[in-house]
């Protein structure tokens, strides 16, 4: 089943399909075994640092192995991508979903980048996510600030701008700012629905992409997911979930083979994706 079916299916359901970032194999199992467990579909993405990583050939490699193990959809994605060229490798290499993410970038540049990547991407029915707003937050440790200086109205994506770029670009997902941020923060994020309604007003033919789905308030996802957000990321409350457990294991053990002492964070990785799952209420996309 291919991406473009299953937030089809997400939007006409009134659910949303799990974005999750893998950072090495264990989170790869992780996610894997959550979406086995709740007989889920699974976007499975990596960032330009991830792919890096692990790699652009061995992501797909691992990519179509667990999806021919679990026997359920998982739709690989290169998440936040910069640089066009390696995109475009992405997409010969056989990625079903690219993000451009040229927010960083003049809005001309942002648009004639994101039009390059849509039209290569399409030649291979790969979808293409686009933003115009740069998510603010990050990777690192936030639990000592607040998300108040994140939240002013006039940081927040223009509808008018939206539909114009999606109209230029062709893109297929949009990824708006509403208040969402990347990382987890002393405070529960809160979203700004009455401008995601506006959003969604504005592009009502083009699916909707909710970042920093990691420490929003339950409900704002929720009313989110109602308002037309048909795919959710996480990826901080995996990494936290993940390092924490290992730390804890490793301090308790003298053990040094990996495969014993991973059990656990791979089981408490697999607990956050499941919660997030239920959540989104992915499981109800191949009912």
């Amino acid at each position: 089943m291919k991406a473009k079916e299953l937030l089809k299916k997400a939007r006409e359901k009134g659910v949303a399909i799990g974005a999750f970032n893998v950072g090495n194999l264990e989170t790869f199992k992780a996610i894997t075994q959550a979406a086995e467990n709740l007989k889920s579909p699974v976007l499975i993405e990596a960032s330009p640092g991830e792919a890096g990583f692990i790699g652009l050939k061995q992501l797909v490699y691992l990519a179509r192995a667990y999806e021919d193990q679990i026997q359920l959809p998982v739709i690989l994605n290169l998440d936040h991508g910069e640089n066009v060229e390696t995109i475009l490798e992405a997409i010969k290499t056989g990625f079903d979903y690219v993000h451009y993410d040229g927010s960083k970038f003049s809005y001309e540049e942002n648009l004639e980048n994101a039009s390059i990547v849509v039209e290569e991407a399409h030649k291979k029915e790969v979808m293409v996510e686009g933003e115009i707003d740069h998510i603010e937050g990050s990777s690192a440790d936030h639990s000592r600030e607040n998300t108040k200086m994140y939240s002013k109205p006039e940081l927040f994506t223009d509808p008018r701008e939206a539909k114009e770029f999606v109209e230029k670009t062709g893109i297929d997902v949009f990824a708006s700012f509403i208040g969402n941020l990347h990382g987890i923060y002393a405070d529960i994020i809160h979203l700004n629905l009455d401008k995601l309604k506006e959003i969604s007003t504005a592009l009502p033919h083009t699916y909707l992409s909710l970042h920093g789905g990691s420490g929003v308030y339950d409900d704002d996802v929720r009313n989110a997911i109602k308002m037309g957000i048909v795919k959710v990321n996480v990826n901080s409350e995996l990494r936290v979930a993940f390092k924490m457990t290992l730390q804890e294991e490793i301090g308790k053990t003298t053990e040094i083979a990996p495969y014993k002492y991973m059990k656990r964070p791979i089981e408490e990785v697999q607990k956050v994706v499941e919660t997030k799952m239920k959540l989104f209420g992915s499981p109800e996309l191949l009912k």
